[in-house]
Formats: C-alpha cells, structure tokens, sequence
C-alpha cells in the first residue's frame, strides 16, 4: 500500500482538508460538544473547547505521517469544519483502510 497522507480533496460542496488550530471554535460548535452527535463515536462530547483545542493539537501532530489520514469536512457554504472523517484502522496486509 502506498500512503501519502491527509491530501485537500474538494467537491462542488465540499472540502476535505487537514485540521488546523483555526478549526477549534467550529468543531466545539459544530459536533464535538453534541451528545446527540457523540454518542456514535468512540469519544463522549467535549464539555469546553479547552478539551477541542487538546484534542486537535494531537491530531496535528500526526500530519506528518504518510499513513496517518484525518480531514476536517469544511461546508464550502459556511467556510468551517461541520465533521470530520478518518481512516480508523489500516490492514497493509490485505491493501485495506476502515473510515470512521
């Protein structure tokens, strides 16, 4: 399997892109602070865009790795993050990633 990382991928409505510092306030906002939304994902709601800002900072770290795969889901409409996407589990083995 070739990897090249988290790439700007972009649709007539959409852009998948990396996470940034700038993103905290939205992603708080717009699902992280969400029970209703969270209560799908492997992590509970943020209780204050402290923890959004913790939390980002890790995934930033990560960019530099060629397999590490996580974009910000920006709605090109509102010009801010309103999900995120990433690859959860990669098997090289069998050529195969799992998006969460």
């Amino acid at each position: 399997m070739t990897h090249c990382g988290t790439q700007k991928l972009e649709t007539e409505r959409l852009i998948l892109r990396p996470f940034s510092m700038n993103d905290v306030s939205a992603m708080y906002r717009n699902w992280a602070s969400d029970d209703q939304v969270t209560k799908f994902l492997t992590w509970p709601a943020h209780g204050s865009e402290e923890i959004t800002r913790m939390i980002l900072s890790d995934w930033l770290t990560h960019y530099q790795e060629e397999n590490y795969y996580h974009w910000g889901i920006e709605l090109k409409e509102l010009g801010e993050v309103i999900g995120s996407l990433a690859v959860v589990a990669i098997r090289e083995n069998i050529g195969e990633a799992e998006i969460g």
